[in-house]
C-alpha cells in the first residue's frame, strides 16, 4: 500500500512550519541577478519584481524544463496539479496524482515524468499536448526524478521505500536499494553516474552506475542531503545539505568542498550563462548564488516563503525558482539589472501667477515661477521633501503652504499636490480708555471671520469700531462683533470719557447787630449736589468766598457800631 502523507506531516519531519506568511520586498541587484518578476499562480498574476504573497493557494515544489516547447512544469503538492509556464505566463494545469513533488524531462521521447509522492507513481505528460499519457506504479513515497541520456532511462528516488525505480519509456525495469529516504536525484555525463540525496541516510549519497544499475559508492555529505545538481563546466556535482545548511561538492566520488549558503538548503540548479550554481535556501526565503570556478557564495537572493525548486531557462536566460509557502515562482534574471528610474512631480495652486516658490526633494533643490516642479532620474525608494513654507507677495500680504514637507514612496511616476493659502497681516489695538481681545498683530486667512471684543476702562463706554482698510464689520457700534478680513490693515476700538453731572445749593449767612434797634442780615449762594445739602467737593472754592464776604460785613458793622458810641 502506498503511503500518502499530508504536507503538514512532511513539513513536520522536516522542520518546517505547515503555513507560511510573507510581506513584498524589494529586488537586488547583484552578480546573480535579481528577482525580474513574480507569478502567482493561483491566479496567473504577473508581478514585477519580488513579491512575497500572504496567502498562498497553492503549494508549488517541483519544476523542469521542456527544451522541445520552452515550457516549464510546475509540480503542485496540494492540488495535485502540474502548471505549465510559457516564460511569464501559466497555459495550462494538467491533473496528475497525489502530492506531485520531482519532476524531469526525457529527451529522448519528448515526455515530462512526475514523481506523485501521495499516489506511489509517476505520471507521464505528453509535452506535445500537455496531457498525462500514463501512469506508472513505482516504490512508496518517489520524490526526485532525473534522466541518463546514456542508457535513454529515467531515475525515481522512492522516498519511503529506500529505493530508486529505474523506469524506460512507461515501464519499470529495475529497483535499486539504497540508503534510507532517497530524495533528490542526478545525472553526471562525465562519468555515466547517478547521484542519489539520501534524507535520512548516515549522511551520504548513494552512487550508481547507469551501466548496470548497481551502487558503486557511498560519500559522507552534510546532514539532510536533498537537492542533486551537475556542473559541467568543472565536472563537479552539487548536494544541498538541508540539516547542515550546507553544499557539498563532489568529484567523481570524493567530497572536495563545503560552502555554507543558510539554513535549510533545499533545490539546485546550474546556469550555463554565467556558470554559476543556484541554492534554494527556505528558511530565509532566498537562493545562495555559487560561483563555480571558486566554489565560494557570490550572491544571494531574495525570492518567495519556502523556496524549494529551481530551473534554468535557457530559452530566455532566466532561473526559476518555486516558493511552496507563498504559491508563486520568482523569475530571476541573472544579466546585470538596469536601474530603473521615475519622475515625480510637485504641483502648487494658490500663489498668483509668477509666483517664485522652491522644493528641496532628496537633498536637490528646484525653483520656479510655473505651477509645477519636476525632478527626474528618481530611483524607487523612499525619499523627504521640502517646499517654500512662507511666501511674502507685498507689505502685509503672504501665502503659506497648508503642508510644506513630507515622505514620499517612489516606485513608478509619482505627484505631490501643495495648496498655498493667501494671508494678510491685522493690528487689533484700543485707544485710550479700554482694551481689546485679541490685542496685537496677527496673520489671518484672507476672507476669515474673527471675533473681536471691546472693553472700556472705569469712567469710559465704547464708541466703536473703525479700520484703514477693506476690512469689514458685522456690526461696528457692538463692542463685540466679527471683523471679516478682507485686506490688511489696524482695526481699532474707539472710547471716550463719561462727563459727570452737577447741582447748585444756598448758604446762608446772617449777622446780628449789637444794637437792639438795628439788626443786619447777608446771603450768599453756594454749589451743592441735587442729592444733598452737604456741599460737593467742587463746592469748597465757593464757600471759602462766602466765609471771606460774612468777615468783612462783620468787621464792617463793628466799626459802624463803634463809632455811633457816645
Amino acid at each position: 500500500m502506498m503511503i500518502a502523507v499530508s504536507i503538514a506531516i512532511l513539513l513536520s519531519a522536516f522542520g518546517l512550519p505547515a503555513t507560511a506568511n510573507g510581506s513584498q520586498n524589494s529586488g537586488q541587484s547583484n552578480p546573480g541577478g535579481y528577482v525580474k518578476y513574480t507569478l502567482i499562480l493561483s491566479n496567473n498574476t504577473l508581478i514585477n519584481g519580488n513579491f512575497v504573497s500572504t496567502v498562498n493557494g497553492m503549494e508549488p515544489w517541483g519544476i523542469a524544463y521542456d527544451p522541445s516547447n520552452g515550457y516549464l512544469y510546475v509540480t503542485d503538492w496540494s492540488s495535485g496539479t502540474v502548471s505549465v509556464i510559457n516564460g511569464t505566463t501559466v497555459i495550462a494545469t494538467i491533473p496528475v496524482g497525489t502530492n506531485p513533488g520531482g519532476v524531469a524531462y526525457d529527451p529522448s521521447n519528448g515526455y515530462i515524468y512526475v514523481a506523485n509522492y501521495g499516489s506511489g507513481t509517476v505520471s507521464v505528460i505528453n509535452g506535445a499536448n500537455n496531457t498525462v499519457i500514463a501512469t506508472i506504479p513505482v516504490g512508496q513515497g518517489p520524490t526526485g526524478v532525473a534522466y541518463d541520456p546514456s542508457n535513454g532511462y529515467i531515475y525515481v528516488a522512492d522516498d519511503d521505500s529506500g529505493t530508486v525505480s529505474v523506469i524506460n519509456g512507461t515501464t519499470v525495469i529495475a529497483n535499486i536499494t539504497v540508503g534510507p529516504f532517497p530524495w533528490g536525484v542526478a545525472y553526471d555525463p562525465s562519468n555515466g553516474y547517478i547521484y542519489v540525496a539520501n534524507y535520512y541516510s548516515n549522511n551520504v549519497v548513494s552512487v550508481i552506475n547507469g551501466a548496470n544499475n548497481t551502487v558503486i559508492a557511498t560519500i559522507p555529505v552534510g546532514s539532510g542531503s536533498w537537492g542533486v545538481a551537475y556542473d559541467p563546466s568543472n565536472g563537479y556535482i552539487y548536494v544541498a545539505n538541508y540539516g547542515s545548511g550546507t553544499v557539498s561538492v563532489i568529484n567523481g566520488t570524493t567530497v572536495i568542498a563545503t560552502i555554507p549558503v543558510g539554513p535549510w538548503p533545499t533545490g539546485v540548479a546550474y546556469d550555463p550563462s554565467n556558470g554559476y550554481i543556484y541554492v534554494a535556501v527556505s528558511s530565509s526565503g532566498t537562493v545562495s548564488v555559487i560561483n563555480g570556478a571558486t566554489n565560494a557564495v557570490i550572491a544571494t537572493i531574495p525570492v518567495g516563503t519556502w523556496p524549494f525548486g529551481v530551473a534554468y531557462d535557457p530559452s530566455n536566460g532566466y532561473i526559476y525558482v518555486t516558493n511552496y509557502g507563498s504559491g508563486t515562482v520568482s523569475i530571476i534574471s541573472t544579466s546585470a539589472q538596469a536601474t530603473e528610474t521615475y519622475t515625480v512631480t510637485f504641483t502648487e495652486s494658490g500663489l498668483p501667477p509668477g509666483t517664485r516658490w522652491s522644493v528641496t526633494f532628496n537633498g536637490s533643490t528646484k525653483s520656479s515661477t510655473a505651477s509645477s516642479i519636476t525632478f527626474t532620474g528618481v530611483p524607487a525608494g523612499n525619499y523627504t521633501w521640502n517646499a517654500t513654507s512662507i511666501i511674502a507677495v507685498g507689505s502685509g500680504t503672504r501665502y503659506v503652504a497648508q503642508t510644506s514637507s513630507g515622505t514620499i514612496s517612489v516606485s513608478n511616476a509619482s505627484s505631490v499636490s501643495l495648496h498655498y493659502v493667501k494671508q494678510y497681516r491685522v493690528t487689533i489695538k484700543p485707544t485710550a480708555g479700554g482694551s481689546t481681545s485679541p490685542s496685537g498683530t496677527f496673520w489671518y486667512n484672507a476672507g476669515s471671520t474673527v471675533n473681536i471684543t471691546a472693553v472700556p476702562a472705569p469712567g469710559y463706554e465704547f464708541v466703536g469700531w473703525e479700520t484703514n482698510s477693506s476690512i469689514t464689520f458685522a456690526n461696528s457700534s457692538s463692542a463685540t462683533t466679527n471683523a471679516i478680513i478682507n485686506s490688511a490693515g489696524t482695526i481699532v476700538a474707539l472710547f471716550k470719557a463719561v462727563p459727570s453731572s452737577t447741582q447748585s445749593g444756598t448758604v446762608s449767612v446772617t449777622s446780628t447787630s449789637v444794637s437792639t434797634s438795628s439788626t443786619s442780615t447777608s446771603s450768599v449762594t453756594a454749589p451743592t449736589t441735587s442729592t444733598s445739602t452737604r456741599p460737593t467737593p467742587s463746592a469748597v472754592p465757593a464757600l471759602a468766598v462766602v466765609a471771606a464776604v460774612v468777615v468783612v460785613v462783620l468787621v464792617v458793622a463793628l466799626l459802624v457800631i463803634k463809632r455811633r458810641r457816645p
